[in-house]
Protein backbone atom coordinates (compact mmCIF):
# COMPACT_ATOMS: atom_id res chain seq x y z
CA UNK A 1 0.00 0.00 0.00
CA UNK A 2 1.42 3.26 -1.02
CA UNK A 3 1.53 5.94 2.09
CA UNK A 4 1.86 9.51 0.19
CA UNK A 5 0.83 12.35 2.30
CA UNK A 6 1.28 10.62 5.34
CA UNK A 7 3.69 9.02 7.56
CA UNK A 8 4.74 5.40 7.79
CA UNK A 9 3.97 3.41 9.94
CA UNK A 10 5.38 0.38 12.59
CA UNK A 11 4.49 -2.95 12.13
CA UNK A 12 3.84 -4.85 15.28
CA UNK A 13 2.86 -8.66 15.15
CA UNK A 14 2.40 -11.88 17.67
CA UNK A 15 1.24 -14.66 17.25
CA UNK A 16 -1.55 -13.97 19.10
CA UNK A 17 -2.69 -11.33 21.59
CA UNK A 18 0.10 -10.98 23.47
CA UNK A 19 1.29 -8.56 21.27
CA UNK A 20 -1.39 -5.50 22.15
CA UNK A 21 0.29 -4.64 25.30
CA UNK A 22 3.83 -3.98 23.38
CA UNK A 23 1.54 -1.69 21.17
CA UNK A 24 -0.57 0.08 24.28
CA UNK A 25 3.33 0.96 25.10
CA UNK A 26 4.25 2.20 21.95
CA UNK A 27 1.06 3.99 21.63
CA UNK A 28 2.15 5.78 24.82
CA UNK A 29 5.51 6.73 24.06
CA UNK A 30 5.02 7.59 20.80
CA UNK A 31 1.54 8.72 20.33
CA UNK A 32 1.93 10.34 16.68
CA UNK A 33 2.81 7.26 15.50
CA UNK A 34 0.99 5.04 12.91
CA UNK A 35 0.92 1.74 14.16
CA UNK A 36 0.03 -1.88 12.40
CA UNK A 37 -0.77 -4.57 14.49
CA UNK A 38 -1.10 -8.02 13.33
CA UNK A 39 -1.69 -10.99 15.43
CA UNK A 40 -2.26 -14.78 14.25
CA UNK A 41 -5.08 -15.73 16.62
CA UNK A 42 -5.89 -18.18 13.82
CA UNK A 43 -2.36 -20.40 14.16
CA UNK A 44 -1.56 -19.56 18.30
CA UNK A 45 -0.04 -21.23 19.73
CA UNK A 46 3.50 -21.41 17.46
CA UNK A 47 5.61 -22.56 20.05
CA UNK A 48 3.92 -26.01 19.47
CA UNK A 49 5.04 -25.93 15.73
CA UNK A 50 8.02 -26.70 13.89
CA UNK A 51 10.93 -24.53 13.04
CA UNK A 52 10.03 -24.52 9.46
CA UNK A 53 6.69 -23.67 10.11
CA UNK A 54 7.50 -20.65 12.34
CA UNK A 55 9.49 -20.01 9.38
CA UNK A 56 6.53 -20.19 7.11
CA UNK A 57 4.13 -18.12 8.96
CA UNK A 58 6.44 -15.12 10.27
CA UNK A 59 7.51 -14.59 6.26
CA UNK A 60 3.62 -14.10 5.01
CA UNK A 61 3.33 -11.98 8.42
CA UNK A 62 6.54 -10.12 7.17
CA UNK A 63 5.28 -9.77 4.01
CA UNK A 64 2.05 -8.77 5.02
CA UNK A 65 3.51 -5.69 6.94
CA UNK A 66 5.82 -4.50 4.26
CA UNK A 67 2.84 -4.54 1.89
CA UNK A 68 2.04 -1.31 4.31
CA UNK A 69 5.39 0.11 4.04
CA UNK A 70 6.02 0.46 7.82
CA UNK A 71 9.30 1.84 8.62
CA UNK A 72 10.35 -0.64 11.00
CA UNK A 73 9.07 -3.82 12.78
CA UNK A 74 8.82 -5.16 16.61
CA UNK A 75 8.36 -8.98 16.81
CA UNK A 76 6.35 -9.12 19.81
CA UNK A 77 6.30 -12.96 19.82
CA UNK A 78 9.10 -14.59 21.61
CA UNK A 79 8.84 -17.82 19.65
CA UNK A 80 9.00 -15.56 16.28
CA UNK A 81 11.97 -13.75 17.24
CA UNK A 82 14.00 -16.64 18.44
CA UNK A 83 13.12 -19.03 15.63
CA UNK A 84 12.56 -16.88 13.10
CA UNK A 85 14.25 -13.40 13.72
CA UNK A 86 17.56 -13.80 11.82
CA UNK A 87 15.29 -14.50 8.45
CA UNK A 88 13.21 -11.66 9.04
CA UNK A 89 16.26 -9.40 9.67
CA UNK A 90 17.71 -10.72 6.39
CA UNK A 91 14.00 -9.97 4.57
CA UNK A 92 13.87 -6.58 5.75
CA UNK A 93 16.94 -5.63 5.52
CA UNK A 94 18.16 -2.14 7.06
CA UNK A 95 14.79 -1.81 8.51
CA UNK A 96 14.74 -1.60 12.12
CA UNK A 97 13.51 -4.60 13.55
CA UNK A 98 13.15 -4.76 17.54
CA UNK A 99 11.96 -8.40 19.92
CA UNK A 100 10.59 -8.93 22.94
CA UNK A 101 13.89 -11.29 24.06
CA UNK A 102 16.10 -8.49 23.40
CA UNK A 103 14.09 -5.87 25.52
CA UNK A 104 13.21 -8.57 28.04
CA UNK A 105 17.05 -9.52 28.73
CA UNK A 106 17.79 -5.98 29.10
CA UNK A 107 14.98 -5.45 31.57
CA UNK A 108 16.08 -8.52 33.32
CA UNK A 109 19.36 -7.48 34.25
CA UNK A 110 18.29 -4.14 35.15
CA UNK A 111 15.77 -5.52 37.35
CA UNK A 112 18.28 -8.52 39.32
CA UNK A 113 19.77 -7.41 42.59
CA UNK A 114 21.97 -10.38 42.52
CA UNK A 115 23.04 -11.69 38.99
CA UNK A 116 20.82 -14.57 39.00
CA UNK A 117 18.19 -14.40 36.19
CA UNK A 118 14.79 -16.73 36.43
CA UNK A 119 12.98 -17.42 32.60
CA UNK A 120 9.49 -19.00 32.78
CA UNK A 121 8.94 -19.77 28.87
CA UNK A 122 7.13 -22.24 26.80
CA UNK A 123 9.11 -25.74 25.34
CA UNK A 124 10.72 -23.54 22.33
CA UNK A 125 11.98 -20.77 23.83
CA UNK A 126 13.59 -22.26 26.58
CA UNK A 127 15.12 -24.91 23.96
CA UNK A 128 16.37 -21.82 21.90
CA UNK A 129 18.79 -20.75 24.95
CA UNK A 130 17.48 -16.98 23.59
CA UNK A 131 17.22 -15.04 26.71
CA UNK A 132 20.21 -16.71 28.17
CA UNK A 133 22.19 -15.73 24.97
CA UNK A 134 20.36 -12.41 25.07
CA UNK A 135 21.71 -11.73 28.84
CA UNK A 136 25.17 -13.12 28.51
CA UNK A 137 25.90 -10.83 25.57
CA UNK A 138 25.35 -7.83 27.91
CA UNK A 139 26.57 -9.54 31.29
CA UNK A 140 28.42 -13.23 30.68
CA UNK A 141 28.87 -13.28 34.82
CA UNK A 142 25.05 -13.19 35.28
CA UNK A 143 23.90 -17.49 36.22
CA UNK A 144 20.30 -17.56 34.10
CA UNK A 145 18.29 -20.56 35.28
CA UNK A 146 14.95 -21.68 32.72
CA UNK A 147 11.70 -23.42 33.47
CA UNK A 148 9.64 -24.94 30.89
CA UNK A 149 5.78 -23.76 30.99
CA UNK A 150 3.60 -25.69 28.51
CA UNK A 151 0.97 -24.30 29.06
CA UNK A 152 2.12 -20.56 29.63
CA UNK A 153 0.75 -18.94 26.17
CA UNK A 154 -2.92 -20.78 26.44
CA UNK A 155 -3.31 -19.40 30.07
CA UNK A 156 -2.10 -15.60 28.90
CA UNK A 157 -4.42 -15.97 25.61
CA UNK A 158 -7.45 -16.89 27.80
CA UNK A 159 -7.09 -14.07 29.96
CA UNK A 160 -5.59 -15.85 33.31
CA UNK A 161 -2.70 -13.83 33.79
CA UNK A 162 -4.24 -11.86 36.49
CA UNK A 163 -4.83 -14.56 39.04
Amino acid sequence: MENIGRQRPIGVFDSGIGGLTNVCALMKRLPMENIIYFGDTARVPYGTKSKATIEHFSMQIVDFLLEYDVKAMVIACNTIAAVAGQKIRQKTGNMPVLNVISAGAKAALTTTRNNKIGIIATNTIVNSNAYARAIHRNNPDTLVRTQAAPLLVPLVEEGWFGT
